[in-house]
């Protein structure tokens, strides 16, 4: 953690005019063309009987564009490939004669690979099963005895896409997970310095939203930090053993963020706290910056960040030291309980900041030379079972492929192996691809990959004769596949298109243009995928169909169900799986909600979701920061009537969300009565200025005043949103989520 950030800056860098060619998208195309095109010439040198499979292995591990993902690709890969080899091989050589019982258990295997592609540890490696059991299945189908010759050519095939690709990703330009995540965390310390410099300020300035819109997107950042932290640990063992001390810093990165978070409130301009704590509170926030920007900073030491320690201290010391002279002034008892929450909760974010500096700073300065490394945080990210979207889209893929096979069997149309491969493909990632689309318009691909499918068959007519040349192919696969990579550099997945474009660059491959292409052949690529992709369409439409506004409610309710969960039983009943879902549902609604468009839904709509699961956000952060948190800092004699007030506001929180999934399940609205939460308030506020009192006549010690004040402060917040969600949510059309209304 010595390198944390790039060098300070003395003043705003100036920005650089921006270039029309993407240096870095360049790089990455001439490495997947080069990836691509050498496997196709080392496969068509050493005479492999199927060299397209070697470039679509090269596809598909180009995509992780990290030499430890690709590093895990591979092998995952190549493990999937000879599982699924065989068990394609032993079901087509075995039970070929017994159709029902062939189809049922190809269909088992495929769906439940790919279900397993949405949990499992391995979900390439179970990916590629399932896609190796329908390639073997699908090429050996009607001639069982030469099954095993597809699990052998495939297996050699994919061994040298494997090779070919580690080689060139880890030679030219190599992408370290590692070496990025410790520039992202330098980044983050940077921004979170920025953010906290402005959102400091609104206490005593006024409001300043682009802080808190900045702040409030910092926990996907963290969520991609960690997946960088999983890449890392497959590229250095230094690195891997170090892995919960970086895991730790994320942590803290993540719970800072939600303390700058809160610091979204301004005091009245004749406020009493303004002329004695204006300039303490401007030597704290200074002293938290610089220790925010000390470790963002490359040359950051031991002894700066002591230093830093040392100035927050002190900081505090004066701040306490002008409360305290506060207190002996008449007047702080004539100051309404709303400011000192509202200076409570600003306490609170500063002391949780520094609480979280203190902690990143001990973990820094005691690095072990030799660490042990565990997997037990990277394992505590996934959920035990698929998620029910993934648990869908394998029953959906095992039904694409059953009923693929029974047409290729019955109609024998033409292009049945492409037909079988692309069923499977289009319905197991169509729905999860990039863009939250999901299944929408399915019918509409259909259409552009006919018209587009007839023009490329058109072209192959003519072009074909040139292809028999090494010359000419290979540089048309060279310039395909830089393309290609130039455009989706940073694309993350496999769109729709990209699966089409895929298929369709292996299939011209597999014409073998160094013979007479015949006309049948080119015509079996054309049916092949146009027919893949209309069965993948109506499985998608009639089966559970994957479309956004369903996505949307069903994250409302997942987002929903979490809060529920910290209410009932505490913050420490989520496992970490379900905190990092927490932090992902936000970005997937605000993903899937660019499509909510008109005529599907009225004008304004997605901003009005935009806003409902922005304040869905604030509600979960503030829930998990109370979580257990006010009762220990309590004197005794205030315990139990703390405790029965908050577990009766908790109570209300939970019946208001209860009413949101009532809503969003029946596309009725379900209010709850707002007096109940508005009772409880006025009667928690009275509370809190009883104790307030009581503290301020026994020189209560400040900072646990503050502490207290602040999750009291919280409480009232988190009321507030809960109000506001339920004005929202009131003004969501519900009937346009729960109705399929655009095809």
């Amino acid at each position: 953690m010595a390198n944390l950030a790039t060098p300070r800056p003395t003043a705003p860098a100036p920005v650089a005019a921006e270039s029309w060619i993407d240096w870095e998208a360049c790089k990455y195309g001439i490495k997947f063309g080069l990836a691509g095109t050498l496997a196709f010439f080392i496969a068509l040198y050493i005479r492999l009987d199927n060299p397209t499979w070697a470039v679509i292995t090269t596809f598909v591990l180009m995509i992780a564009q990290y030499v430890g993902a690709v590093a895990e690709k591979a092998l995952f890969r190549f493990i999937g490939t000879i599982v699924g080899g065989l068990m394609g091989y032993l079901l087509t050589g075995s039970l070929e004669q017994n159709p029902v019982i062939y189809l049922l258990l190809l269909g088992s295997i495929v769906g439940s690979c790919t279900a397993m592609m949405g949990q499992s540890r391995y979900p390439y490696a179970f990916m590629l099963a399932g896609l190796t059991t329908a390639v073997v299945a699908g090429n050996g189908f009607g001639n069982p005895d030469s099954s095993w010759k597809y699990m052998l050519w495939r297996i050699e095939e994919v061994s040298l896409g494997i090779i070919v690709t580690v080689l060139v990703q880890s030679t030219l330009w190599p992408r370290f997970a590692r070496t990025e995540f410790l520039a992202n965390v330098q980044k983050a310390f940077r921004d979170l310095h920025q953010c906290f410099c402005n959102s400091s300020r609104i206490l005593l300035e006024g409001q300043n939203p682009s802080a808190l819109a900045r702040i409030r997107v910092f926990p996907e950042r963290i969520t991609a930090l960690r997946t960088l932290l999983e890449f890392g640990s497959k590229e250095s063992s230094a690195f891997r053993k170090r892995l919960p001390i970086y895991f730790d810093v994320t942590t803290c990165l993540s719970r800072i963020g939600n303390a700058i978070a809160t610091l979204s409130h301004t005091l009245p301009a004749d406020s009493k706290y303004r002329p004695c704590l204006a300039e303490p509170l401007e030597e704290l926030h200074h002293a938290i910056g610089t220790a925010l920007e000390d470790l963002g900073h490359p040359s950051t030491t031991v002894e700066s960040r002591s230093k830093s320690r040392e100035a927050i201290h002190l900081a505090l010391k004066h701040f306490e030291e002008a409360v305290q002279r506060l207190r002996h002034d008449i007047a702080l008892k004539n100051v309404t309980v709303e400011e000192a929450l509202e200076v409570g909760l600003h306490g609170l974010a500063m002391d949780s900041v520094r609480a979280q500096l203190e902690h990143i700073h001990q973990l820094v300065d005691s690095i072990p030379e030799k660490p042990v490394f565990s997997r037990q945080e990277i394992d505590a990210l996934l959920p035990p079972l698929p998620p029910p979207f993934w648990i869908k889209a394998g029953v959906k893929s095992a039904v694409a492929t059953i009923l693929a096979m029974v047409i290729s069997n019955w109609l024998n149309p033409p292009g049945q192996s492409m037909f079988i491969l692309g069923a499977w493909v289009f319905t197991a990632f169509n729905a999860a691809s990039p863009g939250g689309r999901g299944d929408m318009r399915a019918f509409h691909y259909v259409i552009y990959a006919t018209a587009s499918m007839a023009i490329l068959c058109i072209l192959l007519l003519f072009a074909t004769p040139m292809m028999a040349s090494y010359e000419v192919t290979n540089t048309l696969l060279f310039a395909a596949l830089f393309l290609w990579g130039y455009l989706t550099y940073k694309t993350r997945g496999m769109t729709i298109p990209m699966q089409f474009g895929l298929l369709s660059i292996v299939g011209v491959l597999g014409l073998n243009a160094q013979k007479p292409v015949q006309f049948q052949s080119i015509a079996d690529l054309f049916f092949g995928i146009v027919l893949a992709l209309l069965l993948s369409a109506v499985i998608q439409r009639l089966l559970w169909p994957s479309l956004p506004q369903f996505e949307i409610r069903d994250r409302f309710f997942e987002f929903i169900r979490f809060c529920q969960k910290i209410l009932a039983e505490g913050s420490t009943s989520l496992a970490l799986w379900e905190r990092a879902r927490m932090t992902l549902i936000p970005s997937e609604i605000a993903q899937r909600s660019s499509n909510l468009t008109p005529p599907l839904v009225p004008p304004g709509e997605q901003e009005k979701v935009s806003a409902y699961m922005a304040t869905l956000q604030f509600c979960g952060s503030h829930m998990l920061a109370l979580s257990g948190n006010l009762s220990p800092l309590l004197p005794a004699q205030f315990v139990e009537e703390a405790r029965e007030q908050t577990d009766h506001i908790a109570n209300l929180w939970k019946s208001h969300l209860e009413a949101h999934t009532k809503s969003l399940q029946t596309a009725i609205p379900a209010p709850v009565a707002p007096k109940p939460l508005e009772e409880a308030m006025q009667k928690w506020t009275s509370w809190v200025t009883r104790f307030r009192t009581w503290m301020l006549a026994n020189d209560y010690p400040i900072i646990d005043a503050f502490r207290i004040l602040g999750f009291c402060a919280l409480y009232i917040e988190t009321s507030r949103e809960i109000s506001n969600a339920d004005r929202q949510l009131a003004e969501l059309k519900l009937s346009s989520y729960l109705g399929d209304f655009k095809l």
